[in-house]
């Protein structure tokens, strides 16, 4: 008896014909959760104008809070979590709902040095990129600035604001809103 094989190429021209599928456009459709995103694109090079590395994708995320229900039956809020995969030397700061570019572009006036100091209305910072070995896993990322990721949590609806605070890479660019929303605005 022959055997027959199939093609790779036809395989994947299959896998692809059904990622498009209605099914999976609809499920795409839906907010998660938890959501993974890219802060650089991995060229460590810090000079201004280097828009290859100095960007989040996507620049606007939106993610859900949920509900559970706890085996009491009790209902809890799960946060919603935003997973920045962080690609080069870069400094992740989240912004309360009512902070705008235009409120830390008025700042930059007044800001010296590598790193943009508004600390007003922060909801939260990464890892500093410049964390000495000692705070990190010293036998696999001997520096901060090396790739890794930083996770944030979100309780409460609303537009967060999140830029790299290296001033050169925020003037490039790089910063992304996050919509937090809850099971409710889901409909």
């Amino acid at each position: 008896m022959s055997k027959t094989t199939v093609p790779k190429a036809v395989v994947v021209a299959v896998a692809l014909a059904l990622l498009s599928s209605p099914v999976s456009i609809a499920a795409k459709d839906k907010t998660e959760s938890h959501v993974t995103v890219a802060f650089g694109a991995g060229l460590n090079t810090a000079q201004p104008g280097n828009t290859p590395n100095h960007h989040v994708l996507p620049q606007e995320i939106t993610v859900k809070i949920t509900k559970a229900k706890k085996l009491d039956g009790t209902v809890v809020f799960v946060p919603a979590t935003v997973n920045f995969v962080v690609s080069g030397y870069h400094f992740i700061w989240v912004y309360n709902p009512g902070v705008t570019v235009k409120t830390i572009q008025d700042h930059l006036a007044d800001t010296v040095g590598l790193f943009i100091d508004y600390n007003v209305n922060v909801f939260a910072k990464g890892v500093f990129p410049g964390t000495p070995p000692a705070f990190i896993d010293a036998g696999t990322n001997p520096s901060g600035v090396m790739n890794r990721t930083d996770s944030f949590g979100f309780s409460t609806p609303g537009r967060y604001l999140v830029i790299c605070n290296v001033r050169p890479h925020f003037m490039d660019g790089m910063y992304a809103w996050i919509n937090v929303v809850d099971d409710d605005d889901e409909d």
